[in-house]
């Protein structure tokens, strides 16, 4: 019992280290286009939904090990319909590069290219350590941040609860 509670103290400071520089408040402004050619236009001053639609930004890498286990996760949560996913592909290469490894792995979220981008999104929302998660409320306000492996019940759990 001992070991196990020592151990859950050290992921749990391990956690917190790595979201220390995460955004938290109000969700900085997505105006991009993804890698698709289609343009996406999030968080807006004065952009509400009209709905109670929560959104999942999902900061990620192709190279990334731990983003391999947590993408499939994200996608499965895009399928729903549910809610918003939008990803930012952080040092992927090209736009060719990262549709080839969305559609080798079968995934359906929207992507824009930070390389690509003109804002530096990740560095912008604080996202240091990949994979990094927000959610994100229908008032655009931020509501809950992760970053590293997290399962699909715990973002639909979070997403759920920004939707309340």
């Amino acid at each position: 019992m001992r070991d196990v509670l020592l151990f859950t103290a050290v992921l749990f400071a391990v956690a917190s280290y790595l979201q220390r520089d995460m955004h938290t408040g109000l969700a900085f402004p997505i105006n991009s286009q993804l890698v698709d050619g289609s343009e996406v236009s999030l968080f807006n001053v004065r952009q509400q939904t009209d709905t109670n639609k929560a959104t999942l930004v999902y900061f990620w890498g192709t190279w990334c090990p731990v983003c391999k286990v947590t993408s499939p996760m994200v996608n499965s949560v895009a399928n729903t319909q549910d809610y918003r996913v939008i990803s930012v592909a952080v040092a992927s290469g090209s736009n060719t590069d990262i549709n080839a490894f969305m559609q080798h792995n079968d995934y359906q979220f929207a992507v824009i290219n930070q390389s690509t981008d003109d804002n530096n999104l990740s560095q912008q929302w604080g996202a240091t350590a990949l994979p990094s998660i927000y959610i994100i409320d229908s008032h655009n306000q931020i509501r809950f941040v992760t970053s590293g492996v997290t399962s699909r019940w715990g973002m639909s759990l979070r997403l759920w609860l920004a939707s309340l």
